[in-house]
Protein backbone atom coordinates (compact mmCIF):
# COMPACT_ATOMS: atom_id res chain seq x y z
CA UNK A 1 0.00 0.00 0.00
CA UNK A 2 1.20 3.29 -0.67
CA UNK A 3 0.77 6.21 1.18
CA UNK A 4 -0.62 9.72 0.49
CA UNK A 5 1.97 11.80 0.62
CA UNK A 6 0.18 15.46 -0.71
CA UNK A 7 -2.64 17.01 -1.85
CA UNK A 8 -0.73 17.10 -5.01
CA UNK A 9 -0.29 13.24 -5.19
CA UNK A 10 -4.26 13.20 -4.76
CA UNK A 11 -4.67 15.55 -7.75
CA UNK A 12 -2.64 13.84 -10.04
CA UNK A 13 -4.35 10.50 -9.51
CA UNK A 14 -8.13 12.58 -10.26
CA UNK A 15 -5.72 13.85 -13.75
CA UNK A 16 -5.49 9.77 -14.73
CA UNK A 17 -8.95 9.39 -14.05
CA UNK A 18 -10.31 13.06 -15.32
CA UNK A 19 -9.00 14.96 -18.36
CA UNK A 20 -9.36 18.84 -16.83
CA UNK A 21 -10.29 19.87 -20.24
CA UNK A 22 -13.78 19.16 -21.50
CA UNK A 23 -16.49 20.17 -24.32
CA UNK A 24 -18.79 21.65 -21.21
CA UNK A 25 -15.95 23.07 -19.75
CA UNK A 26 -15.23 26.88 -20.81
CA UNK A 27 -12.59 27.06 -17.75
CA UNK A 28 -11.89 23.99 -16.29
CA UNK A 29 -9.89 22.26 -12.84
CA UNK A 30 -7.24 24.44 -11.57
CA UNK A 31 -8.86 27.85 -11.15
CA UNK A 32 -10.75 29.41 -8.03
CA UNK A 33 -14.08 28.36 -9.63
CA UNK A 34 -14.31 26.34 -12.81
CA UNK A 35 -16.76 27.53 -15.97
CA UNK A 36 -18.83 25.25 -16.93
CA UNK A 37 -21.27 25.87 -20.53
CA UNK A 38 -24.96 25.14 -19.75
CA UNK A 39 -28.03 25.38 -21.59
CA UNK A 40 -31.00 27.23 -20.80
CA UNK A 41 -31.73 25.58 -17.03
CA UNK A 42 -29.53 23.60 -14.69
CA UNK A 43 -30.45 21.11 -12.29
CA UNK A 44 -28.34 20.71 -9.35
CA UNK A 45 -28.47 18.49 -7.04
CA UNK A 46 -26.00 17.20 -3.61
CA UNK A 47 -25.62 14.30 -1.60
CA UNK A 48 -23.53 13.34 0.53
CA UNK A 49 -21.78 9.58 0.98
CA UNK A 50 -20.05 8.45 4.38
CA UNK A 51 -18.73 5.83 5.56
CA UNK A 52 -20.56 3.75 7.89
CA UNK A 53 -23.35 5.90 7.25
CA UNK A 54 -24.13 4.98 3.68
CA UNK A 55 -21.42 2.17 3.08
CA UNK A 56 -18.24 0.33 4.70
CA UNK A 57 -15.48 -0.67 3.53
CA UNK A 58 -15.11 -4.04 4.61
CA UNK A 59 -17.97 -4.99 1.83
CA UNK A 60 -17.71 -2.14 -0.64
CA UNK A 61 -14.67 -1.98 -2.84
CA UNK A 62 -13.12 1.65 -3.52
CA UNK A 63 -14.41 1.54 -7.00
CA UNK A 64 -18.08 0.76 -5.35
CA UNK A 65 -17.55 3.78 -3.48
CA UNK A 66 -16.47 6.03 -6.21
CA UNK A 67 -19.16 4.78 -8.53
CA UNK A 68 -22.17 5.05 -6.25
CA UNK A 69 -21.44 8.30 -4.66
CA UNK A 70 -21.52 9.42 -7.84
CA UNK A 71 -24.59 6.95 -9.23
CA UNK A 72 -26.80 8.50 -5.97
CA UNK A 73 -26.13 11.74 -7.57
CA UNK A 74 -26.86 11.01 -11.32
CA UNK A 75 -30.15 9.68 -9.93
CA UNK A 76 -31.67 13.14 -9.30
CA UNK A 77 -30.71 14.69 -12.70
CA UNK A 78 -32.69 11.37 -13.68
CA UNK A 79 -35.74 12.29 -11.51
CA UNK A 80 -35.87 15.71 -12.84
CA UNK A 81 -35.26 14.84 -16.34
CA UNK A 82 -32.32 16.33 -16.68
CA UNK A 83 -29.13 15.53 -18.92
CA UNK A 84 -25.58 15.34 -16.86
CA UNK A 85 -23.38 18.10 -17.92
CA UNK A 86 -20.73 17.98 -14.95
CA UNK A 87 -19.69 17.00 -11.06
CA UNK A 88 -18.06 18.53 -8.51
CA UNK A 89 -16.33 16.04 -5.38
CA UNK A 90 -15.44 17.24 -1.77
CA UNK A 91 -13.97 14.28 -0.40
CA UNK A 92 -12.12 13.69 2.86
CA UNK A 93 -9.62 10.83 3.60
CA UNK A 94 -8.78 9.35 6.63
CA UNK A 95 -4.99 10.15 8.10
CA UNK A 96 -4.70 6.44 6.53
CA UNK A 97 -5.62 6.82 3.42
CA UNK A 98 -3.56 5.03 0.39
CA UNK A 99 -2.96 6.12 -2.62
CA UNK A 100 -4.73 2.62 -3.85
CA UNK A 101 -8.20 3.40 -2.14
CA UNK A 102 -7.78 7.39 -3.67
CA UNK A 103 -6.99 5.36 -7.51
CA UNK A 104 -9.83 3.13 -7.30
CA UNK A 105 -12.43 6.07 -6.09
CA UNK A 106 -12.03 7.74 -9.20
CA UNK A 107 -11.55 4.77 -11.40
CA UNK A 108 -15.30 3.75 -10.34
CA UNK A 109 -16.30 7.50 -10.74
CA UNK A 110 -15.08 7.71 -14.01
CA UNK A 111 -16.52 4.14 -15.10
CA UNK A 112 -19.55 5.64 -14.65
CA UNK A 113 -19.34 9.15 -15.41
CA UNK A 114 -16.56 7.87 -18.91
CA UNK A 115 -20.28 6.67 -20.66
CA UNK A 116 -22.41 9.94 -19.53
CA UNK A 117 -19.69 12.01 -20.84
CA UNK A 118 -19.58 13.80 -17.13
CA UNK A 119 -16.54 15.73 -16.66
CA UNK A 120 -15.33 16.39 -13.22
CA UNK A 121 -15.12 20.53 -12.52
CA UNK A 122 -13.50 20.65 -9.07
CA UNK A 123 -13.99 20.12 -5.58
CA UNK A 124 -11.94 19.93 -2.31
CA UNK A 125 -10.07 18.44 -0.43
CA UNK A 126 -9.66 17.33 3.51
CA UNK A 127 -8.88 15.05 6.30
CA UNK A 128 -11.55 13.32 8.37
CA UNK A 129 -11.54 10.67 11.01
CA UNK A 130 -13.75 8.84 8.34
CA UNK A 131 -14.11 8.60 4.76
CA UNK A 132 -16.71 10.97 3.15
CA UNK A 133 -17.35 12.28 0.27
CA UNK A 134 -20.19 15.23 -0.94
CA UNK A 135 -21.03 14.71 -4.44
CA UNK A 136 -22.75 17.84 -6.31
CA UNK A 137 -24.51 17.22 -9.79
CA UNK A 138 -25.48 19.86 -12.48
CA UNK A 139 -27.95 19.15 -15.74
CA UNK A 140 -29.39 20.73 -17.91
CA UNK A 141 -33.23 21.06 -18.65
CA UNK A 142 -35.86 23.37 -19.46
CA UNK A 143 -39.04 24.37 -18.08
CA UNK A 144 -40.90 22.25 -20.52
CA UNK A 145 -38.96 19.11 -20.00
CA UNK A 146 -38.88 19.82 -16.53
CA UNK A 147 -40.01 17.19 -14.03
CA UNK A 148 -41.24 17.46 -10.57
CA UNK A 149 -42.81 15.95 -7.51
CA UNK A 150 -46.30 16.83 -6.47
CA UNK A 151 -47.57 17.14 -10.20
CA UNK A 152 -50.10 14.77 -9.69
CA UNK A 153 -53.80 14.71 -10.08
CA UNK A 154 -56.79 11.85 -8.88
CA UNK A 155 -57.13 9.55 -11.83
CA UNK A 156 -53.48 9.55 -12.74
CA UNK A 157 -51.37 6.71 -13.36
CA UNK A 158 -48.52 5.59 -11.10
CA UNK A 159 -46.14 3.85 -12.78
CA UNK A 160 -42.24 2.62 -11.22
CA UNK A 161 -39.03 2.60 -13.77
CA UNK A 162 -36.70 -0.19 -12.22
CA UNK A 163 -36.95 -2.54 -9.28
CA UNK A 164 -37.92 -2.33 -5.70
CA UNK A 165 -36.80 -4.53 -2.73
CA UNK A 166 -33.47 -5.84 -4.35
CA UNK A 167 -31.12 -3.33 -2.68
CA UNK A 168 -32.53 -4.21 0.73
CA UNK A 169 -31.88 -7.14 0.38
CA UNK A 170 -28.48 -6.83 -0.59
CA UNK A 171 -27.75 -4.89 1.96
CA UNK A 172 -28.85 -7.22 4.57
CA UNK A 173 -26.86 -9.81 3.45
CA UNK A 174 -24.00 -7.56 3.05
CA UNK A 175 -24.30 -6.43 6.14
CA UNK A 176 -24.90 -9.98 7.76
CA UNK A 177 -21.80 -12.22 5.52
CA UNK A 178 -20.11 -9.39 3.93
CA UNK A 179 -19.41 -9.73 -0.07
CA UNK A 180 -19.48 -13.63 0.45
CA UNK A 181 -22.95 -13.15 0.02
CA UNK A 182 -22.52 -12.31 -3.83
CA UNK A 183 -21.92 -16.13 -4.38
CA UNK A 184 -26.23 -16.18 -3.35
CA UNK A 185 -27.53 -13.22 -4.05
CA UNK A 186 -25.64 -11.63 -6.69
CA UNK A 187 -28.08 -9.26 -8.34
CA UNK A 188 -29.00 -8.16 -4.74
CA UNK A 189 -25.95 -7.10 -3.51
CA UNK A 190 -25.21 -5.88 -7.14
CA UNK A 191 -28.20 -3.82 -6.54
CA UNK A 192 -26.88 -2.35 -3.39
CA UNK A 193 -23.52 -1.64 -4.60
CA UNK A 194 -23.59 -0.46 -8.11
CA UNK A 195 -27.23 1.11 -8.38
CA UNK A 196 -27.78 2.54 -12.10
CA UNK A 197 -29.37 6.02 -12.37
CA UNK A 198 -32.42 5.60 -14.67
CA UNK A 199 -31.24 8.21 -16.59
CA UNK A 200 -32.71 7.24 -20.04
CA UNK A 201 -36.16 7.10 -18.17
CA UNK A 202 -35.93 10.64 -17.01
CA UNK A 203 -34.86 12.34 -20.45
CA UNK A 204 -37.53 10.61 -22.32
CA UNK A 205 -40.19 11.40 -20.08
CA UNK A 206 -39.43 14.61 -19.43
CA UNK A 207 -39.35 15.15 -23.92
CA UNK A 208 -42.76 13.49 -23.54
CA UNK A 209 -44.28 15.97 -21.35
CA UNK A 210 -42.65 18.64 -23.43
CA UNK A 211 -43.66 17.33 -26.63
CA UNK A 212 -47.35 16.38 -25.41
CA UNK A 213 -47.74 19.28 -23.15
CA UNK A 214 -48.49 16.36 -20.76
CA UNK A 215 -48.64 16.74 -16.68
CA UNK A 216 -46.09 13.98 -15.55
CA UNK A 217 -43.93 13.51 -12.36
CA UNK A 218 -41.00 11.78 -11.15
CA UNK A 219 -39.02 11.22 -8.79
CA UNK A 220 -35.82 8.19 -7.82
CA UNK A 221 -36.42 6.35 -5.07
CA UNK A 222 -34.06 6.03 -2.34
CA UNK A 223 -35.75 5.72 0.68
CA UNK A 224 -38.21 3.24 -0.33
CA UNK A 225 -42.07 3.39 -1.86
CA UNK A 226 -43.62 3.83 2.00
CA UNK A 227 -41.83 6.78 2.30
CA UNK A 228 -41.11 8.17 -1.17
CA UNK A 229 -44.90 7.93 -2.37
CA UNK A 230 -45.80 10.56 -0.12
CA UNK A 231 -43.75 12.96 -0.97
CA UNK A 232 -44.21 12.46 -4.56
CA UNK A 233 -47.82 12.51 -3.73
CA UNK A 234 -47.99 15.41 -1.57
CA UNK A 235 -51.85 15.18 0.25
CA UNK A 236 -53.32 12.36 -2.25
CA UNK A 237 -53.37 9.05 -1.96
CA UNK A 238 -53.03 6.17 -3.84
CA UNK A 239 -54.26 2.31 -4.48
CA UNK A 240 -51.28 0.25 -5.60
CA UNK A 241 -50.59 -3.42 -6.42
CA UNK A 242 -47.20 -4.08 -6.18
CA UNK A 243 -44.75 -6.37 -8.62
CA UNK A 244 -43.89 -9.86 -7.97
CA UNK A 245 -41.12 -9.74 -6.02
CA UNK A 246 -37.48 -10.42 -7.29
CA UNK A 247 -36.47 -14.37 -6.86
CA UNK A 248 -33.63 -13.55 -4.82
CA UNK A 249 -35.89 -10.91 -2.67
CA UNK A 250 -38.24 -14.46 -2.40
CA UNK A 251 -35.55 -16.75 -1.89
CA UNK A 252 -34.41 -14.22 0.96
CA UNK A 253 -37.46 -14.05 2.66
CA UNK A 254 -37.84 -17.84 2.72
CA UNK A 255 -34.41 -17.88 4.35
CA UNK A 256 -36.40 -15.44 7.35
CA UNK A 257 -39.51 -17.67 8.10
CA UNK A 258 -40.44 -21.35 7.15
CA UNK A 259 -44.35 -20.61 6.18
CA UNK A 260 -44.59 -20.07 2.48
CA UNK A 261 -47.51 -17.65 2.75
CA UNK A 262 -45.73 -15.84 5.26
CA UNK A 263 -42.37 -15.79 3.09
CA UNK A 264 -44.55 -14.44 -0.08
CA UNK A 265 -45.82 -11.39 2.29
CA UNK A 266 -42.75 -10.80 3.73
CA UNK A 267 -40.68 -9.92 0.04
CA UNK A 268 -43.36 -7.95 -0.42
CA UNK A 269 -42.96 -5.87 2.31
CA UNK A 270 -39.73 -5.63 1.64
CA UNK A 271 -40.40 -4.08 -1.87
CA UNK A 272 -42.80 -1.87 -0.27
CA UNK A 273 -40.23 -0.50 2.66
CA UNK A 274 -37.18 -0.84 -0.16
CA UNK A 275 -34.62 1.80 0.30
CA UNK A 276 -31.21 2.26 -2.04
CA UNK A 277 -33.29 1.23 -5.13
CA UNK A 278 -32.57 4.29 -6.88
CA UNK A 279 -35.56 3.18 -9.41
CA UNK A 280 -37.97 6.20 -10.20
CA UNK A 281 -41.60 6.74 -9.80
CA UNK A 282 -43.95 9.04 -11.10
CA UNK A 283 -47.41 9.85 -12.13
CA UNK A 284 -48.97 10.70 -15.74
CA UNK A 285 -52.30 11.70 -17.31
CA UNK A 286 -53.97 8.48 -18.36
CA UNK A 287 -53.91 9.23 -22.30
CA UNK A 288 -50.13 9.54 -21.90
CA UNK A 289 -50.02 5.89 -20.02
CA UNK A 290 -49.21 4.06 -22.73
CA UNK A 291 -46.42 5.73 -24.25
CA UNK A 292 -45.13 5.83 -21.43
CA UNK A 293 -45.17 2.55 -20.84
CA UNK A 294 -43.35 2.36 -24.66
CA UNK A 295 -40.41 4.69 -23.24
CA UNK A 296 -39.72 2.51 -20.30
CA UNK A 297 -39.21 -0.83 -21.16
CA UNK A 298 -38.87 -2.32 -17.86
CA UNK A 299 -41.65 -0.10 -16.59
CA UNK A 300 -45.02 -1.75 -14.80
CA UNK A 301 -48.18 0.51 -13.88
CA UNK A 302 -48.59 0.51 -10.33
CA UNK A 303 -51.83 1.97 -9.95
CA UNK A 304 -53.72 5.07 -9.69
CA UNK A 305 -53.82 8.09 -7.84
CA UNK A 306 -56.63 8.65 -5.45
CA UNK A 307 -57.90 11.97 -3.41
CA UNK A 308 -58.23 10.60 0.02
CA UNK A 309 -54.84 11.10 1.17
CA UNK A 310 -54.32 7.39 2.18
CA UNK A 311 -52.04 4.90 0.86
CA UNK A 312 -52.79 1.21 -0.15
CA UNK A 313 -51.12 -1.62 -1.24
CA UNK A 314 -51.98 -5.22 -2.27
CA UNK A 315 -54.95 -4.45 0.02
CA UNK A 316 -52.86 -3.05 2.67
CA UNK A 317 -53.39 0.46 4.47
CA UNK A 318 -50.03 1.74 4.65
CA UNK A 319 -48.10 3.67 6.86
CA UNK A 320 -45.13 6.25 5.93
CA UNK A 321 -42.74 4.12 7.17
CA UNK A 322 -38.81 3.63 4.90
CA UNK A 323 -35.81 5.23 5.44
CA UNK A 324 -35.01 8.17 7.60
CA UNK A 325 -31.81 9.13 9.06
CA UNK A 326 -33.39 10.84 12.27
CA UNK A 327 -35.97 8.34 12.85
CA UNK A 328 -35.66 7.05 16.16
Amino acid sequence: MSAITSEDSILAIIDRHFPSEHPRLVLGRGDDCCVLATGEALAVSTDLFMEDVHFRRSYFTPEDIGWKALAVNVSDLAAAGAHPAGFSLGLALPRDASTELVDGLFAGMAELAGPLSLPLTGGDLSVADRLHLCVTVFGDITPATSLRRRNASPGDLIFLGGRIGLARVGLKVLEAQGRQAMAVYPEACAAHLRPEPRLRDGMRLGALQAQQDGRISLMDVSDGLARDLPRLLGPLGADLTLPAPHPECLSWAASQVTDSREAAELALKNCWLGGEDYAVVGTCEPRLAATVMTLIPDGAVLGRVTDDGVLRWNGHTASVEGFDHFAS
